[in-house]
C-alpha cells in the first residue's frame, strides 16, 4: 500500500528527469541579464537587424519549442513501435537495475505500453536498438 501511493504522488515528469532540467532553466534565465543593444541608427540598419539575427528574447524561445499534438502523436507511435513492443525472450538472463530506474522504466511500460508490454521487452529493445547502432563502432573500438 506503501508503495501505490509512492508512485502516485510521482507525475510522469519525475519518472523522464524532466523535473530537475525544466527547475535549472528557470534559475538561470533569471539570473542572466540581457545586454540591451543601441538601437540602429537608420531604417536600413534596422531592416537588416530584423531578418539577419534570431531574437534574443528568451521566452519565444520557449514558445518556438512546442511540438503540434499531430507531432506528438506521430513521435509516440514510433517510440512504442521501437520500444514498446511486447518480445518473446528465449534463453533468459537476469540483469539488475537501480530501484529509481527501474521504477522509472516500468512507469513508462505501463503508461505508454500496450498490452503485453512488459519492462523486460522494453530493456530487450532499448538494448538490442544500440547494438544495432553502434555495433560495428563497438567493433572498431574493441580492436584499439
Amino acid at each position: 500500500m506503501e508503495k501505490e501511493t509512492m508512485m502516485s504522488d510521482k507525475d510522469l515528469s519525475w519518472f523522464l528527469g524532466v523535473e530537475d532540467e525544466t527547475e535549472n532553466e528557470s534559475t538561470s534565465q533569471e539570473a542572466t541579464a540581457v545586454p540591451e543593444r543601441e538601437s540602429p541608427t537608420n531604417k536600413q540598419d534596422t531592416e537588416n537587424t530584423m531578418h539577419s539575427e534570431p531574437a534574443r528574447n528568451t521566452e519565444s524561445a520557449t514558445v518556438q519549442r512546442r511540438i503540434s499534438a499531430k507531432m506528438r502523436k506521430k513521435t509516440l507511435k514510433a517510440y512504442k513501435q521501437a520500444y514498446l513492443v511486447p518480445t518473446k525472450l528465449n534463453n533468459r538472463k537476469a540483469v539488475y537495475l537501480s530501484r529509481e530506474t527501474q521504477e522509472r522504466a516500468d512507469f513508462i511500460v505501463r503508461r505508454l505500453g500496450d498490452r503485453g508490454s512488459n519492462l523486460s521487452s522494453f530493456v530487450e529493445n532499448i538494448i538490442r536498438q544500440h547494438l544495432e547502432e553502434y555495433g560495428e563502432d563497438i567493433e572498431k573500438w574493441r580492436r584499439l
